[in-house]
């Protein structure tokens, strides 16, 4: 899983100031997110990925059979990244995401709409590796996400996708305010989530605790908040910030929608 090849690299990147490895991702998050790309972290004092370097794997070797005897909320954990290449991909992709059948989950299909996610990964890191632009474009729903999941973390952990997936129903929200993406597939979108990762119960008084775990985002700048929005599907607009309220107006849209 994306844990064992996050820490592994780390480990990989230090041990005699760095060996080579290879990833053998067994879960679906894993296949589509955390072994490809170089980033390795580990969790810190309660922050996602506080620690970590940039070093890609000799080698990635991908193999959906591992797939079968995976659980359902891993595979729903791996498809909120997918959902998320989708959307800042195209039209088509994001489409074909929404109309599959993830109650009984046809491998051979989903064998390619993963090379499909992995090759959209593949295209933004190498054309900027260490996140000075447009990788920060993997980052939708990754803001505020992170911040759910920080929070269960105090509480009830939850796995990363699903924190994914609530993030993207915020920032989705923050794009149709500030970046004018279309409200018909905001909702369409936020639907797909609701009826298959449920949500985390907030409250109000949460607001503070998440926005305070937002400042720590590793896309900030001098202490602004920094968001990739989307325009349309596949429009990315990145270091976008949002005011406390702009981001208290998402998280009502997320607890009351």
């Amino acid at each position: 899983g994306g844990m064992v090849t996050d820490l592994g690299g780390f480990a990989a990147s230090t041990f005699k100031r760095g060996i080579n490895y290879i990833n053998i991702p067994t879960t679906l998050l894993a296949m589509v997110d955390a072994s490809v790309g170089g980033k390795t972290g580990i969790n810190f004092r309660g922050l996602k990925n506080e620690i970590g370097v940039f070093n890609n794997a000799k080698t990635v070797i991908l193999d959906t059979q591992f797939l079968k005897t995976l659980d359902a909320e891993n595979i729903l954990s791996g498809y909120a990244e997918m959902l998320k290449h989708g959307l800042i991909a195209h039209e088509q992709m994001w489409t074909t995401l929404l109309n599959y059948n993830l109650e009984q989950p046809d491998l051979g299909k989903l064998k390619d709409m993963v090379a499909d996610s992995v090759a959209v990964k593949e295209r933004i890191v190498t054309e900027d590796p260490t996140e000075q632009s447009i990788r920060k474009a993997l980052n939708l729903g990754h803001t505020i996400g992170h911040a759910f999941e920080s929070l269960a973390l105090q509480r009830k952990p939850v796995l990363h996708g699903y924190a994914v997936a609530w993030g993207l129903i915020c920032e989705l929200y923050l794009s149709c305010m500030k970046t004018g993406f279309p409200t018909d597939k905001m909702h369409q979108t936020v639907s797909f989530i609701k009826e298959h990762y449920g949500k985390m119960t907030i409250t109000c008084d949460d607001y503070p605790i998440l926005l305070e775990l937002m400042t720590h985002d590793k896309k900030n700048v001098a202490g602004t908040i920094n968001f990739t929005l989307l325009g349309d599907i596949g429009d990315i607009r990145i270091n976008q910030n949002a005011t406390k309220e702009e981001i208290y107006e998402a998280l009502d849209f997320y607890r009351e929608g």
